[in-house]
């Protein structure tokens, strides 16, 4: 038979292991005043402070400037309380969509915002962090979505248009979300989606569309032209302190677009990277 002590020992060991399960699944404890990012975990329904965020200067992306110059001024607008809209950056990979997002926190690092990211398989559960962020009224945050897109199997977008609009449950005022997408529309559409056995196939298509009708701030990225991919590799070997002559820099950043299969900020980058070794010294 199994003594009082041995069986007061085996509770106390049970209670000690539920203990530890609970503590590890709570989120850390989050220090607005300490930490400027954020990322959102879905299934510990909690935020997680980003300890080592992005340091990125607006003035470093180039080819971009009427899209910076909006971006800033309708985060500036919200910061100061003024009305502001939702934000989707799409169009070509690698041409600063969402490093113009990270950049935000470079630009207003003194100021009360606060940029939480989101992954894709977590936007679901956005809503969750409501509470959290209406609790808080002196900071100002954005929700960031890097990569929003849907498949045409996919059915989540129907749901994301109510996390966008609130639903039943309004949007807590101190809260905008920013997205960015190598897709237009976020979902595929194609001409099949009017050939189908609906009797307003039109409906498809307009449900599809109406995603993106959720960001009322809407910017397109496109291919840089050659001048403007050599002015950022320019920008790079400067950054980088690559010494080598200016003619043939330019020729060796042409062949390498033309390898890499298109002209942007990141093959520039990447592309002066590459010669940092050759150019050195």
């Amino acid at each position: 038979m199994m003594k009082k002590s041995e069986l007061f020992a085996q509770v106390v060991a049970k209670l000690d292991r539920l203990l530890d399960r609970h503590v590890d699944g709570m989120p850390e404890a989050i220090d607005f005043p300490k930490h400027q990012a954020y990322l959102w975990d879905g299934h510990k329904k909690g935020l997680k402070p980003i300890k080592r965020p992005a340091h990125i200067d607006h003035d470093d992306l180039i080819g971009i400037d009427s899209v910076k110059k909006e971006v800033i001024r309708n985060t500036k607008n919200f910061i100061a309380g003024v009305r502001a809209n939702n934000v989707l950056l799409w169009g070509e990979r690698g041409t600063g969509k969402s490093s113009l997002v990270k950049s935000l926190l470079t630009t207003f690092a003194d100021t009360n915002l606060r940029i939480i990211q989101a992954y894709k398989h977590d936007i679901l559960t956005i809503q969750e962090m409501y509470d959290l962020i209406a609790g808080n009224p002196s900071y100002r945050f954005i929700v960031f979505i890097d990569d929003l897109s849907f498949e045409k199997s996919q059915t989540d977008y129907k749901e994301m248009k109510t996390v966008l609009d609130g639903g039943l449950e309004a949007i807590p005022e101190n809260l905008l979300f920013y997205a960015t997408s190598n897709r237009k529309h976020l979902v595929p559409t194609k001409f099949s989606d009017n050939e189908s056995d609906d009797i307003r196939p039109s409906d498809t298509v307009e449900e599809k569309v109406s995603l993106v009708e959720r960001f009322g701030l809407r910017f397109g990225f496109y291919h840089f032209s050659q001048e403007t991919y050599l002015e950022i590799v320019s920008s790079y070997a400067k950054k980088y302190g690559i010494r080598m002559e200016e003619k043939k820099l330019k020729r060796l950043a042409i062949q390498w677009a033309l390898w890499a299969g298109g002209r942007n900020g990141r093959t520039a980058e990447q592309f002066v990277r590459a010669v940092l070794d050759e150019a050195a010294g």
